[in-house]
């Protein structure tokens, strides 16, 4: 596939900010982990034993905290999406061109998106030629670590024809443009599909409040949740823990991404498996939603 600008830019952008030591690049090993016929990417990834890990509101409160995003580091600035919002480098990333849309006014993380945060999402990810996951944690229990506003997007692994979720979720075969959970998989979700080819931000964004208003109906108004979107669905998951055993879970591990920091977290994810250990951090399915739309 063709390179497209935005394609040329985040690269010239990653390069540099490499290069200037502004963008901190971490190698990590990967090995896929099959469960329910679906492949699951769990990273080796040592170096994060060494990065602080605190949830959005303890970090906002402590005295030294200071806001990345604001004012943002100009040598991650990729390009202004409108006067809304920023596309940013993701500071640290294990995965090249990972990047940041973040509010160009300090937004509280954990606030319900809405059609400018989508509009912001759709100029990324319609300029880039491949695929993207974009993802949002949402609440204190969502792996979120960040208290300004911000969605993150990461190119799909080549290996990925859609995140393992969803791809266990479509084999309900849900109704277009209705909320739907499927039996499939073990752990609370509330999915919809959609077309980011043809949906307007305005579309996505009532797709969103569709599915988050089926999430708060059950789990209330302050749930913690992450939301994965990929161009053909949207996915949220209700989280009760931001961690299994040490390991911190955010929306890359509903996602398909597992990052462990030791040879023995590891070890627990092979011996307990990724969908075992999402539904530790999440919630059991709602029993009147499976295989329902709504």
């Amino acid at each position: 596939m063709a390179k497209t600008q935005l394609d040329s830019l985040v690269s010239a952008r990653y390069v540099q900010a490499v290069a200037e030591g502004a963008l901190l690049f971490t190698e990590s090993t990967v090995s896929l982990r099959p469960e329910q016929g679906v492949e699951f990417e769990v990273r080796y990834v040592p170096a994060l034993a060494k990065k602080p890990n605190s949830k959005p509101k303890e970090k906002q409160m402590s005295k030294g905290f200071v806001n990345p995003f604001l004012p943002y580091d100009p040598r991650l600035h990729v390009k202004c999406l409108g006067n809304s919002h920023q596309l940013l480098m993701n500071k640290y990333c294990v995965v090249p061109h990972h990047l940041l849309i973040t509010t160009a006014e300090f937004r509280q993380q954990g606030e319900p998106l809405n059609e400018s945060d989508f509009a912001a999402v759709l100029e990324t990810t319609s300029g880039l030629s491949r695929p993207q996951i974009v993802f949002y944690n949402s609440g204190e229990e969502s792996g979120a670590s960040q208290p300004h506003k911000h969605l993150q997007v990461l190119p799909m692994p080549e290996y990925f024809t859609a995140p393992p979720s969803e791809r266990i979720w479509r084999r309900s075969h849900p109704e277009p443009s209705s909320v739907f959970v499927s039996g499939n998989l073990p752990f609370a979700h509330f999915g919809i599909s959609i077309d980011t080819n043809s949906s307007t931000s305005a579309d996505i964004a009532t797709a969103y409040s569709a599915a988050l208003t089926h999430l708060t109906a059950v789990y209330g108004n302050d749930a913690s949740y992450n939301m994965i979107m990929t161009p053909t669905a949207l996915m949220l998951f209700p989280r009760k823990l931001s961690s299994w055993q040490g390991i911190s879970i955010n929306s890359l591990g509903f996602a398909g991404l597992v990052l462990c920091k030791t040879t023995e977290e590891l070890d627990m994810v092979s011996n307990t498996g990724v969908l075992t250990i999402l539904y530790s951090v999440g919630y059991p399915l709602p029993p009147d939603f499976t295989d329902n739309s709504h």
